[in-house]
């Protein structure tokens, strides 16, 4: 007999979750989906908030001036703080970060503040930012794509949390006739599978908003990616140009392909760019579950927090 699925009418959780989160940026797609968990948190009923990240100031060799610095970004946090209108993400009290879960991503270094109940929410691997996380031994891990929990043990399989980019409404194919290409770079310039080169009329798409992206994507041919793990990838099939993975050094199409959840439509250098356009209507059709997928990582990401804090 198949187990229960678990619905957000079967969780809950008593204390508030609140995840930390910088302001909202929309061409960073890690602040995006932090802002988004909060937003979906709440939407399943979670007494959820974000709180900006503390800064100590360490590197300041006054005494005095580095206590100023402190007591001044304590006094203010939270007052500028700007998330997506349409997204509900309000700013957590004092009072409410202190008897929450804290939700840390992997740029955060340890445990700022000083919190009982940690989360741990791995969007990248934690090596490729050069941070040192300084992970607790009782820290809840979760992970955006399995390949970036490698680095850590034990890390259970059930463990993945996604959430879907409020933005994707930007994406759609409007049959435009199409020439040339376009090109990303991204966290691509950290892979070592960048060199500062294009092709001659190439458009180069960083830097440039959602709204821009889209009519390029609807105007260009191929899509040269440098960040093999970007929704950028899954943007372009919506818009009918075919994305090309840059492949990483030591990253084979197998191994890459099998870190990720949509596994159709993307080419991973470009021997595959006749597979992915033949198969780019299956990775459209796989899309239009993904919304659901996300949703039920994050049910289960409810009850496992729920059952492990209360």
């Amino acid at each position: 007999m198949s187990a229960k699925k678990i619905t957000s009418k079967d969780v809950s959780v008593n204390r508030p979750i609140v995840v930390v989160c910088p302001n909202f940026r929309q061409d960073s797609g890690g602040v995006v989906v932090l802002h988004t968990l909060v937003h979906q948190l709440r939407e399943n009923g979670v007494d959820a908030y974000a709180v900006q990240s503390k800064k100590d100031y360490a590197h300041i060799k006054s005494p005095i001036l580095r206590i100023l610095k402190r007591w001044n970004h304590y006094r203010l946090r939270g007052r500028s703080f700007r998330t997506h209108p349409t997204l509900d993400v309000p700013i957590a009290s004092q009072e409410i970060v202190e008897k929450s879960i804290i939700v840390y991503s992997e740029t955060v270094s340890g445990n700022p503040f000083k919190a009982p109940r940690v989360v741990r929410w791995l969007l990248h691997k934690p090596s490729f930012w050069g941070v040192d996380m300084k992970m607790g031994p009782k820290e809840e891990i979760f992970y955006y794509h399995p390949a970036y929990a490698e680095e850590i043990e034990n890390v259970p399989e059930d463990r993945a949390l996604t959430v879907g980019m409020f933005n994707e409404g930007f994406y759609e194919n409007l049959g435009l006739p199409r020439k040339g290409t376009c090109r990303m770079v991204r966290k691509g310039a950290l892979y070592g599978n960048y060199e500062k080169t294009k092709s001659k009329n190439e458009i180069i798409l960083d830097g440039k908003s959602h709204k821009e992206i889209a009519k390029i994507f609807n105007t260009t041919e191929i899509f040269y990616c440098h960040d093999p793990y970007t929704a950028y990838l899954y943007f372009a099939v919506r818009c009918g140009c075919i994305p090309v993975v840059v492949p990483q050094p030591g990253l084979s199409s197998k191994d890459w392909r099998a870190g990720i959840d949509l596994k159709y439509g993307v080419a991973y250098g470009i021997e595959e760019i006749e597979w992915a356009r033949s198969t780019s209507d299956k990775l459209l059709e796989d899309m239009k579950n993904l919304e659901e997928m996300h949703r039920a990582t994050v049910v289960k990401f409810i009850d496992i927090v729920r059952k492990r804090f209360g």
